[in-house]
């Protein structure tokens, strides 16, 4: 089974200094008008009724005009990640997009197979999503479908689970089931962070703790948007086929990171294919432990 090497160029172009790939931001099946303070209010129609939405002005990322300053440039950097046994055969090639909060790209995590398997799958098991309370807008023309698979389900997802734990140095015994994720033109995302907002949530996965990490994989190429983008830290990943990017959510206090708020940019062509994993707190205390000592503290009063 021969492994896509698709990200070897990119890889091997990765010199300590990352440049946006230049994209022009078309958005399928909407208008829209451009405010004074950089906002975006596009209307896309569900049947008779037209909806508005305003989409924020972080969104020219989407177009790739963004450069990253020399500065911060000159921080990042690549490697082969070779810290444990089965990495010295197979190393994991790494590209850090950001040095504080951290974000990688991992190249090659994906044979071929394993994503035909990973589709194949979702025969039995999709369904479409709507409003939901993830932060993904109402989907209007059926573009956006997802389901889930747990490791039991596949050899091959569980055999993903354990590549993603050799390559993060994480536990993903508490972590959620893998999340397919399937978009067709015109999907995009608003901003969302990963770390649980909700009491509900935090009921939900009391067992689990927070999520510390973030997963993504992706499982095609995509030639036009599709972007994953953090506003924030002025980070943008493309789409590449059996590339992973990975992310932490928490600070080092244990607190949810607003600077990892992300979006996803509008789809422009074609289909587009990724699967998430998110990797919670408990089981990680010791691989990933949490600073206390990080935390801001008060000012002394002064006499």
């Amino acid at each position: 089974m021969k492994r896509k090497t698709l990200g070897n160029n990119r890889f091997g172009q990765c010199l300590g200094t990352l440049f946006p790939l230049w994209i022009v931001f078309v958005v399928v099946f909407v208008s829209g008008q451009q405010g004074d303070d950089g906002t975006l209010e596009v209307q896309m129609k569900d049947g008779d009724k037209v909806v508005k939405v305003q989409l924020e002005p972080f969104m020219d990322m989407c177009r790739g005009t963004y450069k990253l300053p020399s500065a911060i440039a000159s921080t990042l950097f690549c490697w082969y990640d070779v810290r444990n046994t089965h990495s010295l055969l197979t190393p994991s090639k790494v590209e850090v997009l950001s040095n504080d909060p951290f974000v990688a790209l991992m190249h090659d995590m994906v044979y071929d197979g394993e994503i035909a398997q990973l589709q194949a799958l979702g025969d039995t098991h999709i369904k479409r999503s709507g409003i939901t309370n993830d932060s993904w807008l109402p989907v209007f023309y059926d573009n956006h479908q997802t389901y889930t698979l747990h490791d039991r389900d596949h050899p091959v997802v569980e055999r993903l689970t354990r590549r993603i734990e050799r390559a993060t140095g994480l536990s993903c015994e508490t972590a959620e089931d893998l999340k397919m994720i399937y978009n067709e033109v015109g999907a995009f995302k608003t901003s969302e962070i990963d770390a649980i907002q909700t009491k509900a949530e935090l009921h939900r996965f009391a067992y689990a703790g927070d999520r510390l990490a973030t997963v993504l994989l992706f499982l095609n190429d995509v030639p036009e948007g599709g972007y994953t983008i953090f506003p924030k830290l002025r980070v943008v990943i493309p789409p590449q086929k059996g590339t992973l990017a990975f992310w932490y959510n928490l600070k080092a206090t244990g607190e949810a990171n607003p600077l990892m708020k992300y979006s996803i940019c509008p789809l422009m062509s074609d289909v587009k294919w990724t699967a998430k994993k998110l990797i919670h707190t408990r089981g990680n205390e010791l691989r990933h432990p949490c600073s206390p000592d990080a935390a801001p503290k008060k000012p002394k009063q002064q006499n």
